[in-house]
């Protein structure tokens, strides 16, 4: 059994290792996208994984789908990659979350600039 702490849910889960991260990360109850089913064809289950040296060697698919940086960078795709020891993995924002939290942030931040509003 492998731990995966899963960011930023902050979420630990225990997997038996081969489980794909898809699944580990729903085990923890966090969402992560998969709009083709957890085939490798649509991108969306990317996510960073460290130490990256504990896994296979990225799959055909996600050397197509993912650029040689995010490669280096400890990305991979949910459905491609398997558990193979305890790991910390990072889900992507929301994009929709981040464009609201960045509105607040820039509101917060004016008000702070001008306490007279």
């Amino acid at each position: 059994m492998s731990k995966v702490k899963v960011l930023p849910h902050d979420k630990t889960v225990e997997v038996r290792d081969g489980v794909l991260f898809l699944a580990a990360v729903r085990v923890a109850k966090a969402v992560l996208a998969s709009k083709c089913g957890g085939r490798g064809a649509c991108g969306t289950c990317k996510l960073q994984v460290q130490p990256a040296g504990v896994l296979d060697p990225p799959t055909l698919l996600e050397q197509r789908m993912l650029s040689e940086r995010q490669l280096k960078e400890g990305f991979r795709l949910g459905c491609q990659a398997k558990v193979k020891g305890d790991a910390v993995v990072t889900l992507p924002e929301d994009p929709l979350r981040r464009v609201i939290r960045m509105q607040l942030e820039a509101a917060r931040s004016q008000s702070e600039q001008d306490p007279s509003s």
